[in-house]
């Protein structure tokens, strides 16, 4: 018997009361890159990336988080895009909310939109 508890046990309890498959054969693939890594290309994902870095070319998922140390010079493309970095380039999502923290200089394509007071934009918006 451990002092500190038993982790399984802990681990079981939050499974059941959560559920999180999706599915009987699916799962979220989630791809995480940190704010050192530079990229000159493209990075696509079935599902969902959060990206910290820095990259010249083009982003595409389901879901795209850019933190606050992100930068951006190109396209990025998904349903769900969440923007608290820097983009120099198009931007095409159904959804798109852009953080108080989020410089912006170009074109921005949505279907939603949710901007807090405080982001930097210099864009041509197009609801589509």
């Amino acid at each position: 018997m451990s002092i500190f508890g038993n982790k399984e046990k802990e681990e079981n309890k939050l499974e059941e009361k959560f559920d999180f498959s999706l599915g009987a054969h699916e799962e979220i693939n989630q791809s995480t890159l940190a704010k050192d890594i530079q990229i000159h290309g493209s990075i696509e994902a079935k599902d969902y990336i959060n990206f910290d870095g820095s990259i010249n070319g083009t982003i595409k998922a389901k879901t795209v988080n850019l933190g606050r140390k992100s930068y951006v010079k190109g396209t990025v493309t998904a349903d769900h895009i969440t923007i608290e970095g820097e983009i120099d380039g198009d931007i095409q999502g159904k959804d798109v909310y852009i953080k108080s923290s989020a410089k912006i200089k170009g074109n921005v394509r949505y279907s939603n939109i949710d901007i807090q007071e405080g982001s930097i934009i210099n864009a041509e918006f197009t609801y589509s």
